[in-house]
Protein backbone atom coordinates (compact mmCIF):
# COMPACT_ATOMS: atom_id res chain seq x y z
CA UNK A 1 0.00 0.00 0.00
CA UNK A 2 1.19 3.19 -0.91
CA UNK A 3 1.29 6.10 1.90
CA UNK A 4 3.04 8.70 3.48
CA UNK A 5 5.20 7.96 6.65
CA UNK A 6 5.78 10.46 9.09
CA UNK A 7 9.30 10.44 11.08
CA UNK A 8 11.63 12.74 13.64
CA UNK A 9 15.30 13.61 12.69
CA UNK A 10 17.25 11.63 16.03
CA UNK A 11 20.72 12.47 16.04
CA UNK A 12 22.95 9.58 18.02
CA UNK A 13 26.25 10.23 20.27
CA UNK A 14 28.09 12.11 23.27
CA UNK A 15 27.78 15.55 21.09
CA UNK A 16 24.43 15.00 20.25
CA UNK A 17 22.38 18.29 19.98
CA UNK A 18 19.69 16.36 18.57
CA UNK A 19 19.49 14.10 21.40
CA UNK A 20 15.61 13.69 22.66
CA UNK A 21 14.56 12.42 25.77
CA UNK A 22 11.19 10.69 24.61
CA UNK A 23 11.80 8.78 20.81
CA UNK A 24 8.82 8.10 18.69
CA UNK A 25 8.40 5.09 16.84
CA UNK A 26 9.51 6.23 13.43
CA UNK A 27 13.09 8.34 13.24
CA UNK A 28 15.22 9.52 10.74
CA UNK A 29 18.67 8.00 12.44
CA UNK A 30 21.36 10.96 11.83
CA UNK A 31 24.35 9.99 12.59
CA UNK A 32 26.60 13.21 12.02
CA UNK A 33 30.10 11.43 12.33
CA UNK A 34 31.73 8.75 10.76
CA UNK A 35 33.82 7.84 14.22
CA UNK A 36 30.11 8.20 16.03
CA UNK A 37 29.48 5.22 14.61
CA UNK A 38 32.72 3.26 14.34
CA UNK A 39 32.53 4.64 18.29
CA UNK A 40 29.13 4.06 19.67
CA UNK A 41 27.85 1.05 17.18
CA UNK A 42 26.41 -1.44 19.64
CA UNK A 43 24.93 0.97 21.61
CA UNK A 44 23.14 2.71 19.00
CA UNK A 45 21.55 -0.69 17.98
CA UNK A 46 20.75 -1.79 20.90
CA UNK A 47 19.09 1.74 21.93
CA UNK A 48 17.12 1.29 18.57
CA UNK A 49 16.58 -2.45 19.13
CA UNK A 50 15.53 -2.01 22.89
CA UNK A 51 12.56 0.96 21.85
CA UNK A 52 11.57 -1.23 18.94
CA UNK A 53 12.33 1.95 17.26
CA UNK A 54 11.14 1.79 13.27
CA UNK A 55 13.84 3.80 11.28
CA UNK A 56 12.84 5.17 7.91
CA UNK A 57 16.00 7.00 6.92
CA UNK A 58 19.09 7.27 7.75
CA UNK A 59 20.67 10.51 7.85
CA UNK A 60 24.55 9.71 6.55
CA UNK A 61 27.71 11.29 8.40
CA UNK A 62 28.15 14.49 6.78
CA UNK A 63 31.95 13.28 6.86
CA UNK A 64 30.68 10.46 4.72
CA UNK A 65 32.36 12.01 1.22
CA UNK A 66 36.09 12.29 3.75
CA UNK A 67 36.09 8.68 4.42
CA UNK A 68 36.74 5.81 2.51
CA UNK A 69 33.91 4.77 -0.01
CA UNK A 70 34.38 0.88 1.39
CA UNK A 71 33.77 1.89 4.77
CA UNK A 72 30.35 3.41 4.13
CA UNK A 73 29.18 0.64 2.17
CA UNK A 74 30.07 -1.52 5.46
CA UNK A 75 28.17 1.03 7.56
CA UNK A 76 25.40 0.88 5.38
CA UNK A 77 24.75 -3.06 4.74
CA UNK A 78 25.05 -3.24 8.80
CA UNK A 79 22.97 -0.29 9.06
CA UNK A 80 20.25 -2.24 7.33
CA UNK A 81 20.85 -5.22 8.30
CA UNK A 82 20.04 -4.21 11.78
CA UNK A 83 17.46 -1.95 11.35
CA UNK A 84 15.89 -2.86 7.72
CA UNK A 85 16.72 0.93 6.79
CA UNK A 86 16.48 0.98 2.64
CA UNK A 87 16.83 5.02 2.12
CA UNK A 88 20.15 7.02 3.21
CA UNK A 89 20.00 10.84 2.71
CA UNK A 90 23.65 12.61 1.87
CA UNK A 91 24.81 15.90 1.35
CA UNK A 92 25.96 17.08 -2.45
CA UNK A 93 29.52 17.88 -1.49
CA UNK A 94 33.07 17.82 -3.21
CA UNK A 95 33.71 13.55 -4.35
CA UNK A 96 29.73 13.26 -4.15
CA UNK A 97 30.26 11.78 -8.03
CA UNK A 98 33.03 9.32 -6.80
CA UNK A 99 30.38 8.15 -4.22
CA UNK A 100 27.39 7.37 -6.32
CA UNK A 101 30.01 5.32 -8.93
CA UNK A 102 30.67 3.24 -5.65
CA UNK A 103 27.16 3.06 -4.07
CA UNK A 104 25.36 2.07 -7.49
CA UNK A 105 26.84 -1.03 -7.88
CA UNK A 106 28.24 -1.82 -4.64
CA UNK A 107 25.45 -0.87 -1.95
CA UNK A 108 23.03 -3.77 -1.05
CA UNK A 109 20.11 -4.55 -2.85
CA UNK A 110 17.04 -2.01 -2.28
CA UNK A 111 18.66 0.55 -0.66
CA UNK A 112 18.54 4.04 -1.98
CA UNK A 113 20.80 7.19 -1.59
CA UNK A 114 18.63 10.27 -1.70
CA UNK A 115 21.03 13.19 -2.29
CA UNK A 116 19.41 16.70 -0.10
CA UNK A 117 19.01 19.89 -1.81
CA UNK A 118 20.14 22.98 -0.47
CA UNK A 119 20.22 26.66 -1.45
CA UNK A 120 22.04 27.54 -5.21
CA UNK A 121 24.03 30.49 -3.13
CA UNK A 122 25.46 27.42 -0.78
CA UNK A 123 27.37 25.91 -4.44
CA UNK A 124 27.40 22.76 -3.78
CA UNK A 125 28.23 20.44 -6.19
CA UNK A 126 24.79 20.37 -7.19
CA UNK A 127 23.34 23.17 -6.76
CA UNK A 128 19.49 22.39 -7.12
CA UNK A 129 17.13 19.39 -7.74
CA UNK A 130 16.99 19.71 -11.12
CA UNK A 131 20.77 19.34 -11.15
CA UNK A 132 20.65 16.52 -9.61
CA UNK A 133 17.97 15.06 -11.65
CA UNK A 134 20.43 15.34 -14.97
CA UNK A 135 23.39 14.10 -12.94
CA UNK A 136 20.91 10.59 -12.53
CA UNK A 137 20.07 11.19 -16.18
CA UNK A 138 23.43 10.97 -17.48
CA UNK A 139 24.63 7.45 -15.60
CA UNK A 140 21.68 6.24 -17.35
CA UNK A 141 22.43 7.33 -20.92
CA UNK A 142 26.36 7.83 -20.27
CA UNK A 143 26.99 4.39 -18.41
CA UNK A 144 23.99 2.19 -18.53
CA UNK A 145 23.46 2.03 -14.76
CA UNK A 146 19.96 0.11 -15.49
CA UNK A 147 19.09 0.46 -11.94
CA UNK A 148 20.37 4.16 -11.12
CA UNK A 149 16.10 5.25 -11.33
CA UNK A 150 15.87 2.91 -8.31
CA UNK A 151 19.16 3.54 -6.56
CA UNK A 152 19.58 7.17 -6.77
CA UNK A 153 17.03 9.29 -5.58
CA UNK A 154 16.10 13.13 -3.80
CA UNK A 155 15.56 14.22 -0.61
CA UNK A 156 13.72 17.63 -0.89
CA UNK A 157 14.68 20.15 2.11
CA UNK A 158 11.55 22.66 2.10
CA UNK A 159 13.89 25.31 4.28
CA UNK A 160 16.84 24.85 1.90
CA UNK A 161 14.62 24.89 -1.29
CA UNK A 162 13.71 28.40 -2.58
CA UNK A 163 10.28 29.66 -3.39
CA UNK A 164 10.32 28.83 -7.02
CA UNK A 165 10.55 24.73 -6.34
CA UNK A 166 7.34 25.16 -4.54
CA UNK A 167 5.52 26.28 -8.10
CA UNK A 168 2.87 22.92 -9.30
CA UNK A 169 4.55 22.76 -12.34
CA UNK A 170 8.35 22.48 -11.29
CA UNK A 171 6.91 20.68 -8.20
CA UNK A 172 4.96 17.80 -9.92
CA UNK A 173 7.96 17.31 -11.70
CA UNK A 174 10.58 16.96 -8.74
CA UNK A 175 8.50 14.56 -6.96
CA UNK A 176 8.53 11.75 -9.32
CA UNK A 177 11.88 11.51 -8.27
CA UNK A 178 11.71 12.44 -4.33
CA UNK A 179 11.43 9.43 -1.76
CA UNK A 180 12.46 11.70 1.90
CA UNK A 181 11.14 15.12 2.56
CA UNK A 182 13.04 17.10 5.16
CA UNK A 183 10.17 19.09 6.69
CA UNK A 184 10.68 22.31 8.35
CA UNK A 185 10.26 26.02 7.94
CA UNK A 186 12.33 29.25 7.14
CA UNK A 187 11.98 32.87 7.57
CA UNK A 188 14.70 34.73 6.25
CA UNK A 189 17.90 33.47 7.13
CA UNK A 190 16.74 30.99 10.10
CA UNK A 191 16.27 27.77 8.68
CA UNK A 192 15.32 24.69 10.34
CA UNK A 193 11.81 26.10 12.06
CA UNK A 194 8.63 24.23 12.85
CA UNK A 195 7.03 23.72 9.94
CA UNK A 196 3.86 25.40 11.43
CA UNK A 197 5.65 28.20 12.95
CA UNK A 198 3.75 32.21 12.79
CA UNK A 199 5.09 34.29 10.43
CA UNK A 200 7.37 32.11 8.29
CA UNK A 201 7.95 32.04 4.91
CA UNK A 202 6.03 28.91 4.04
CA UNK A 203 2.37 27.65 4.02
CA UNK A 204 4.09 24.08 4.77
CA UNK A 205 0.56 22.95 6.16
CA UNK A 206 -1.02 23.46 2.57
CA UNK A 207 2.23 21.67 0.99
CA UNK A 208 1.44 18.60 3.22
CA UNK A 209 -2.51 18.59 2.02
CA UNK A 210 -1.49 19.36 -1.60
CA UNK A 211 0.84 15.94 -1.28
CA UNK A 212 -1.76 14.03 -0.98
CA UNK A 213 -4.75 15.51 -3.04
CA UNK A 214 -2.97 16.88 -5.56
CA UNK A 215 0.46 15.52 -6.03
CA UNK A 216 -0.78 12.24 -4.93
CA UNK A 217 2.83 11.69 -3.46
CA UNK A 218 3.85 9.00 -0.77
CA UNK A 219 7.01 8.34 0.62
CA UNK A 220 8.75 9.69 3.71
CA UNK A 221 8.69 12.86 5.47
CA UNK A 222 11.02 13.63 8.76
CA UNK A 223 11.32 16.62 10.63
CA UNK A 224 14.29 18.29 11.39
CA UNK A 225 14.49 20.92 13.50
CA UNK A 226 17.32 23.47 15.27
CA UNK A 227 17.76 22.23 18.50
CA UNK A 228 15.77 24.91 20.15
CA UNK A 229 12.36 23.57 19.10
CA UNK A 230 13.05 19.91 19.44
CA UNK A 231 9.98 20.15 22.46
CA UNK A 232 7.86 20.14 18.80
CA UNK A 233 8.77 18.00 17.42
CA UNK A 234 6.33 14.32 18.41
CA UNK A 235 3.59 16.84 18.82
CA UNK A 236 4.01 18.51 15.42
CA UNK A 237 4.82 14.70 13.99
CA UNK A 238 1.47 13.53 15.51
CA UNK A 239 -0.39 16.47 13.91
CA UNK A 240 0.73 16.00 10.29
CA UNK A 241 0.13 12.11 10.99
CA UNK A 242 -3.87 13.06 11.43
CA UNK A 243 -3.80 15.80 9.20
CA UNK A 244 -2.44 13.27 6.64
CA UNK A 245 -5.09 10.64 7.71
CA UNK A 246 -8.07 13.29 7.30
CA UNK A 247 -6.74 13.83 3.75
CA UNK A 248 -6.94 10.27 2.89
CA UNK A 249 -9.87 9.69 4.06
CA UNK A 250 -11.33 13.40 2.11
CA UNK A 251 -9.60 11.59 -0.64
CA UNK A 252 -11.04 8.07 -0.67
CA UNK A 253 -14.44 9.25 -0.70
CA UNK A 254 -14.34 11.30 -3.84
Amino acid sequence: MNNIDVSISYGFGPDNRYKLSNTPESIQLAIYKYSIYESMRDEMISEIHTGNINVNAVHLPLDTLKTEPSKIMVMIEDLMAETNCKKYVIHPNKNIERFVDHFIPFSPKDTILCIENFQWKRKKVFRSPLQTIEFIHYLRHSYGYENVYNKLRLCFDTSHAEDIWFDYKIMSHLLNYIDVIHLSNRKGKSQHMPFNSDGCDLNLVGFIKELISRYKWYGDIVLEYMPEYHHRLVPNAQYIKKLINERSIKKDRK
